[in-house]
């Protein structure tokens, strides 16, 4: 992968994680209901613009686009190459996705399970939106990433709804592509895409979403293809991106959103066009390119981003809990002070802390993991027609 594109992939992603960390943890510490009423400072207005559900939803839109591009863009390559790629990248997908998941849900478990009860105050788990999702049941749906397609997610982790797709989408995505891989046998390839093309459907089922979400994907994977750039110039590529994201971030929402939800998908659509066109840009750019991506920090980042992603939901509930027990249930949702800016501060630099912590032990091994399943799972005959 080109040098540039690594760089830009890597300040995207944690810059993404950290927005939709932002979003739920401002929602959850500081109360910006008079921002268009009273006056307030510019880093105000300047947090309200980023810390905003609108921002936040585009950026998980941009981590699908990413995760196309590196996952579907692999397996087209391997296909255009005719490797046998099917058991190492099903080793690659499954290790990347469990040996964080999995610890997640636990992470999930417990900490909801201490807010529930051992914090006096806990009125912040009451909400219907989380009745009846801690149960053995969700758990397991939780664990074959079924969540928001055939069960609720579990507990209060409700960002994992985007890896449920995501999961699904890497098992589908290579099955409806397998009639090409022409070193398999024809029952592999049609039997393959018979099988990608029937999880495609009984998971549109479950979630109507499920198959917009794919086509979202798939234009990120499908940006792996052209030869040459369609727009040479990174800023101006940057440039037709950033502007109807600015513009999306202001106009797609409230009344405008409600009378007429299509345009949520329009919107979705726009970006990730816009957002798989600077890739390929970036593909094709030179090796050292802007000053802003080059620090070794974001790579850092980024190398946690999953994990904070993972578990950010339950902790900053947690931590809510926490809050209401000391300072009262009714504290938290008053206009913002500087006892909350200072809370929402406080939030942000633990759930981070932990979120590193915890990469360190789950998603820091997963070349280990990798490993590990490729030395001892048997390798399969392949029958090439």
């Amino acid at each position: 992968m080109p040098f540039l594109l690594s760089q830009m992939l890597d300040f995207c992603r944690w810059v993404g994680g950290f927005i939709v960390l932002s979003v739920h943890s401002t929602n959850m510490f500081v109360s910006l209901k008079d921002i268009m009423e009273a006056h307030h400072a510019a880093p105000v207005f300047g947090w309200w613009f980023f810390a905003s559900f609108e921002l936040g939803h585009q950026a998980v839109i941009g981590f699908f686009v990413m995760s196309g591009y590196l996952v579907g863009g692999a397996v087209i390559a391997n296909i255009r190459k005719g490797k046998d790629y099917l058991r190492d990248y099903l080793i690659h997908r499954f290790s990347r996705i469990y040996i964080v998941t999995v610890p997640a849900l636990v992470v999930t478990l417990l900490a909801d399970s201490i807010g529930r009860d051992w914090m006096p105050e806990k009125v912040i788990y009451d909400m219907p939106l989380f009745k009846d999702h801690l149960t053995v049941g969700v758990f397991a749906m939780n664990v074959f990433n079924l969540q928001t397609i055939y069960s609720p997610f579990f507990g209060t982790n409700s960002p994992l709804w985007s890896l449920a797709c995501e999961f699904w989408y890497y098992i589908s995505f290579p099955l409806l592509l397998a009639p090409l891989a022409r070193n398999y046998s024809p029952l592999m390839r049609y039997g393959g895409f018979a099988v990608g093309l029937f999880l495609l459907v009984a998971l549109t089922y479950g979630n109507t979403w499920f198959a917009f979400g794919f086509l979202l994907w798939a234009i990120g994977a499908l940006a792996t293809l052209p030869r040459r750039p369609f727009v040479p110039s990174r800023w101006l590529a940057f440039a037709m991106l950033a502007g109807p994201v600015i513009a999306i971030r202001l106009l797609v929402r409230g009344p405008v959103l409600a009378a007429h939800p299509w345009i949520q998908e329009l919107a979705d659509f726009v970006e990730t066009v816009l957002f798989a066109n600077l890739l390929v840009t970036m593909r094709f750019g030179p090796e050292q390119g802007w000053d802003l991506l080059r620090p070794r920090f974001h790579k850092t980042l980024a190398d946690f981003s999953y994990s904070l992603y993972c578990i950010h939901m339950p902790l900053l509930f947690l931590l809510r809990a926490a809050v209401d027990s000391l300072m009262g249930p009714d504290w938290a949702p008053q206009l913002a002070t500087p006892e909350h800016w200072l809370t929402l501060a406080l939030a942000l630099t633990l759930v981070i802390a932990f979120a590193y912590g915890f990469s360190r032990l789950t998603e820091a091994h997963t070349g280990a993991a990798r490993r590990y399943l490729s030395a001892r799972l048997p390798r399969f005959a392949v029958a090439t027609g």
